[in-house]
């Protein structure tokens, strides 16, 4: 299977090579499963090298056993990404918690004419992530209840969603944002080398990240400061007062210096758009199922790709799941009256936010608001308009049966 994995890489990358160049790529002819003809194309939007890399990993395969021609192209701003996949320009592409969350709610960035109330749809699960608070080894600072008055704080910007986890974490361990000394190191590369170089003491990270093997390969090294919300539940649902799509539990992948330590986790998913043609997710699903071990051990991290973690992300997302990949879930018997339910809330409340996110529009530019987001009056606006209807963050359920206490905007 490498040697295969290899071959199809290669014929892969020539494609790839051909789609930036000739926008073009020569390929056989889609074969037939059972009564299925699979598309003569599949366009993926991949975040970054390492999503590009990932997305190869099992692209190629599915490309070889196919005859698709499957063409992975790298997009690093999230918001143009969802924005191709909204439109059907492109078929898939990855999305955090945070990222759809952001694109769904109108944050920042994200409140534009284009992408606000855009309905994601899961069509399988992307990948695990972990993030969390770092210090130098030799650091005094040994738990997060060390950090007190004069601790400093090092952030790559000083926006909202940036130092929302930062906010979450003095609210956990009760300490005013006022006593903190804020370092803005204008990247996360940045922020990262502050704590490093004695500069800052904790800065947010994500262990997976290539800046984080070389850091913790200096010679101070890194630590992680545990975030077990087993030991202290209190403290972690004041957490999760602010900041409601986190969870916690013990980190399985990155650098050494973090696993099995508590950090924040999450699945990332593969989205896809509400109006994505039914037959072809449930296909592709099935595909991604059944194929599993033969992509598994091509990329690090594709063993979270399979059905077990799948069914695991499934209960406590915000994100509906697409009808093709429901379909397959019900032929296996996985699908229950409790994901019905689920599924059946977390539809009502996109929708109020596709709505609510449409009536705003329109009533800002009545008002000659431009919807921009380098417009505050604009963002202003928003805000208002979703206090005022009272719809609720978006947020991570504790359980399948158990939905998660609204958390309004204020």
């Amino acid at each position: 299977m490498r040697q295969n994995f290899h071959r199809a890489v290669g014929h892969f990358s020539l494609c790839f090579y051909f789609l930036i160049v000739l926008m073009g790529c020569s390929k056989s002819a889609p074969k037939e499963s059972g009564q299925w003809n699979w598309p003569e194309q599949m366009h993926i939007a991949a975040p970054g090298r390492s999503g590009l890399a990932k997305y190869v990993s099992w692209a190629s395969v599915l490309e070889a056993d196919t005859g698709m021609a499957v063409r992975v192209i790298p997009e690093t701003n999230h918001g143009i990404s969802m924005g191709l996949v909204k439109s059907g320009k492109m078929l898939l592409s990855s999305g955090s918690k945070s990222i759809l969350s952001h694109i769904i709610e109108g944050l920042e960035d994200q409140a534009t004419d284009e992408n606000g109330g855009f309905q994601p749809r899961i069509v399988w699960i992307h990948d695990l992530a972990n993030s969390g608070f770092f210090v130098r080894s030799d650091s005094e600072i040994q738990t997060i209840y060390d950090i007190t008055v004069g601790t400093k704080f090092s952030v790559w910007n000083m926006r909202e969603s940036t130092l929302n986890p930062y906010r979450s974490l003095l609210a956990w361990i009760q300490v005013d944002e006022s006593s903190i000394e804020w370092i803005n190191a204008g990247s996360f590369e940045s922020a990262m080398r502050a704590v490093s170089e004695g500069r800052a003491d904790v800065a947010f990270g994500f262990p997976a990240s290539p800046l984080m093997n070389e850091l913790a390969a200096a010679p101070h090294g890194l630590r992680l400061l545990d975030l077990n919300s087993d030991q202290d539940p209190a403290g972690a649902k004041r957490w999760q007062s602010i900041s409601p799509l986190y969870s916690f539990g013990l980190i399985e992948s990155g650098i050494d210096e973090a696993r099995q330590h508590w950090g924040s986790v999450g699945y990332i998913f593969n989205i896809t758009s509400e109006n994505t043609d039914e037959e072809l997710i449930y296909h592709l699903a099935q595909w991604l199922d059944e194929h599993f071990e033969d992509y598994e051990d091509n990329y690090g991290t594709n063993r979270y790709m399979s059905l077990h973690h799948l069914m695991e992300a499934l209960k406590t997302t915000f994100v509906p799941v697409h009808p093709g990949l429901i379909r397959y879930l019900e032929d296996l018997g996985l699908w229950t009256d409790a994901h019905r339910i689920r599924q059946e809330e977390n539809l009502r409340l996109l929708k109020r936010y596709e709505i609510a996110y449409s009536e705003a529009k329109l009533l800002a530019k009545d008002k000659n608001i431009e919807v921009n987001p380098l417009n505050d009056e604009w963002l202003s606006f928003w805000q208002s308009y979703k206090v005022v209807q009272k719809i609720p963050k978006l947020g991570q359920h504790p359980s399948l049966t158990e939905r998660a206490d609204p958390v309004y905007p204020e």
